[in-house]
């Protein structure tokens, strides 16, 4: 009975599926031997398969033929995920792309398990869509029909923080009152519970004092960092020749670049066609000739990927170097932390807002929180994290696994709604 159900955290970034395994909880082997995989889905046009994860990623990367597509999580709900889309010769929608993703999850799942999982426990944010409940249930629904048609027969949510607080309540040997910020790639998201060890309790209503979340995390902080310091070497923000006023080049084009969701509708030959008049244009031909050769190239999922990984370099060191080498012989870009700070300043002010707006639905004082319980990728920034926990100088900081809290607690759940079905 135990090996029946598993914990789901499908990510904006990184997906996690956890397993009960002889009455105790694990995550399952995913990429390399570790439990995470990239939320990224390869098409791959020259062997006509499917290829998920880092191993897609670098497929893409290394010039193969074919299709990448990443942060699919953050159209859900949205009309774009039944579009169509030609792949393999066959139109198929962005549901039936995502199916293909969440079975190779489950199968791994169902190795480790040694028989067929049919119950899951999946997360979500507290928000799909901050303030369109309609959009927010259609998210759901989405992710559930995705999940049925993937093979699972009785599939249930609970919140993503609310996950992250089953696993840190597995670890107390006391009560706590925690906030549990959970920042991720495409949400982040702050629950405060009550917790207290050796609570096997799967109704948590009681406990749970507020729930908020806000759709701002690490792809809006990849974006700001790239409009701030990368597009303006690709043209952004430069004037355009012959008019009489000073007209920019427009931008619409360098906003797209800096979305995992939109890069492929930026290489159709009418938007190469489009930008290679700008060039013609542009007062500094050379920063558009940059462009240019990013959308012949099919390079902004090497942008992406080069900002990201500024970005984590900033969350440890004062400056990083981005290599722009691939798109130009001896480009980078020199990026000091303080730059990243500013770049990314309305959206740490609408995080703490937001944090702010959790502990007064609450109803407790902000030095009644006895702990912060961390997880995400997205905490380990650094100008955020001192911000919140200058909120709270009485309380206990703990950093989380950034990236398996969320899925542990999910697997924690659903045994939990087993055992009392």
């Amino acid at each position: 009975m135990f090996k029946a159900c598993c914990g789901l955290d499908f990510g904006t970034s990184n997906s996690t599926i956890g397993v009960i395994e002889s009455s105790a909880g694990q995550l399952v082997p995913l990429e390399a031997g570790r439990p995470i995989m990239r939320s990224a889905i390869f098409c791959d046009a020259e062997q006509k398969r499917w290829v998920f994860g880092q191993e897609g990623i670098n497929r893409y990367l290394e010039g193969g033929p074919g299709r990448l597509m990443m942060a699919l999580k953050s159209i859900l709900g949205s009309p774009l995920m039944e579009d169509q889309t030609l792949v393999f010769n066959e139109f198929v929608t962005y549901s039936q792309i995502l199916e293909h993703f969440i079975k190779t999850l489950k199968k791994q799942a169902e190795n480790v398990a040694g028989c067929e999982l049919t119950q899951v426990v999946m997360g979500r944010p507290v928000h799909f869509h901050d303030s369109d409940k309609e959009h927010d249930q259609r998210a759901q629904n989405t992710l559930a029909s995705i999940a049925r048609n993937a093979g699972f027969q009785d599939i249930s949510f609970q919140y993503e923080p609310i996950a992250a607080a089953i696993t840190y309540e597995a670890t107390l040997k006391k009560e706590e009152l925690a906030l549990i910020v959970d920042m991720g790639g495409g949400t982040s998201d702050f629950t405060v519970i009550r917790l207290q060890p050796n609570n096997m309790q799967a109704d948590r209503k009681d406990d749970v004092l507020a729930n908020c979340g806000i759709h701002i995390a690490g792809a809006d902080f990849d974006q700001s960092l790239s409009l701030k310091s990368i597009m303006p070497l690709l043209g952004m923000g430069s004037l355009m020749r012959g008019s009489s006023s000073a007209i920019q080049i427009p931008a619409s084009f360098y906003h797209d670049l800096t979305l995992w969701h939109l890069l492929n509708t930026l290489y159709t030959p009418q938007n190469l066609a489009h930008v290679r008049t700008l060039h013609a244009a542009a007062h500094e031909k050379n920063l558009l000739a940059r462009l240019v050769y990013v959308l012949q190239q099919r390079s902004g999922h090497h942008l992406l990927q080069a900002v990201e990984s500024g970005k984590q370099s900033l969350s440890e060191e004062t400056s990083t170097r981005i290599d722009l080498e691939f798109v130009e012989y001896g480009l980078d870009a020199l990026i000091h932390q303080a730059e990243f700070n500013g770049a990314i300043t309305e959206q740490t002010r609408k995080i703490i807002e937001r944090i702010e707006e959790t502990i007064t639905t609450a109803g407790v004082k902000h030095d009644a929180i006895s702990a912060i319980f961390y997880t995400g990728g997205s905490t380990k920034i650094p100008v955020i994290r001192e911000k919140i926990n200058a909120l709270f100088p009485r309380a206990t900081i703990v950093q989380g696994d950034a990236f398996g809290s969320v899925g542990m607690g999910l697997t924690i759940e659903a045994e939990r709604r087993l055992r009392g079905a």
